[in-house]
């Protein structure tokens, strides 16, 4: 692809893996939106940039030259409902806006297979990125909208958040633990992003992509817990949705103390896996299976 790449979450686990990859291509230039710049991180393809989302004059000029915009940023973990909605639909807005200004017609969106989740009621980030998903749909460029499944790696949030469950002498499962997931590596994920912003026939398509193992939630607790060094526990089956309706009533005044949010327990009782694809299937051939994932997220999650 000609020209330059914008990309937005570059400070961000996943826009790490992307910038790897990037600085292996000298040919290509990259231009990073980040709330503030890495120190020492700057090569001679590698552009960053400060700026919000939201402050479109502080990155337009540098949007001038760029061929396609690879949107990641977004808010996650733990913030109030309205933050979520703020930076994820109202920030990719904004984006499409200036983009459709400066002439750049490529935008890949980085979603959440949470979208399709069919309970999101306690999930104010499944719901902004879905309603982000329908801005880019909207915005007359020319997208591909792409929902990773659970993303591991050195680094990963949601598997730190799995191996504390995984560690404990009693380990808990919220629900029957039989829903299914389908993990992805993030280099595999970064991967198929850079394959994607090469692919015409992709514009216009919602793709999701995980990893080649589908297993529940429960199994894939036990193999992280054996990745760890610990021996067999017994495993204490929880009610999600009341758990989760408590969650949520006490999140407005406690949710910088609580150890997981209502939302994040949606991936227990929600499927996390992704509709056949061809092109994904062939991407898949060259991926991380799980245990091949742990292993690689070995001494981040045993720390």
């Amino acid at each position: 692809m000609a020209g330059s790449v914008f990309l937005t979450g570059a400070n961000g686990f996943l826009g790490r893996e992307l910038l790897t990859l990037h600085k292996a291509c000298p040919d290509r230039r990259i231009v990073c939106l980040v709330r503030r710049k890495p120190a020492g991180s700057s090569t001679n393809n590698v552009k960053f940039v400060e700026g919000d989302l939201l402050d479109v004059d502080a990155y337009a000029d540098a949007l001038a030259g760029c061929s396609a915009i690879l949107h990641l940023a977004a808010a996650t973990g733990k913030h109030a409902p309205e933050e979520y909605f703020r930076i994820n639909r109202d920030g990719t807005r904004s984006l499409t806006v200036v983009a459709q200004r400066m002439g750049v017609r490529r935008f890949l969106y980085v979603s959440t297979i949470a979208v399709k989740f069919s309970d999101k009621s306690n999930y104010p980030y499944a719901q902004s990125k879905e309603q982000a998903e329908m801005v880019v749909q909207q915005s007359g460029l020319h997208w591909t909208i792409v929902r990773p499944t659970m993303i591991f790696g050195d680094g990963a949030p949601v598997l730190d958040g799995l191996a504390r469950l995984a560690a404990l002498p009693l380990m808990p499962m919220f629900g029957d633990g039989r829903t299914p997931v389908q993990p992805i590596l993030a280099s595999d994920v970064a991967t198929s992003l850079i394959a994607m912003l090469e692919n015409e026939s992709l514009v216009g398509k919602t793709v999701e992509i995980g990893g080649p193992d589908v297993l529940s939630i429960e199994h894939l607790l036990v193999r992280i817990r054996c990745s760890l060094g610990r021996g067999r526990a017994p495993v204490l089956h929880l009610p999600a949705r009341p758990i989760a309706a408590c969650l949520g009533f006490f999140e407005p005044w406690l949710r910088a103390f609580l150890p997981f949010t209502a939302g994040q327990l949606a991936s227990f009782t929600n499927p996390g896996t992704i509709a056949p694809d061809a092109w994904v299937k062939a991407q898949q051939i060259g991926m991380k299976r799980v245990d091949e994932m742990l292993l690689i997220s070995h001494e981040h999650i045993s720390a």
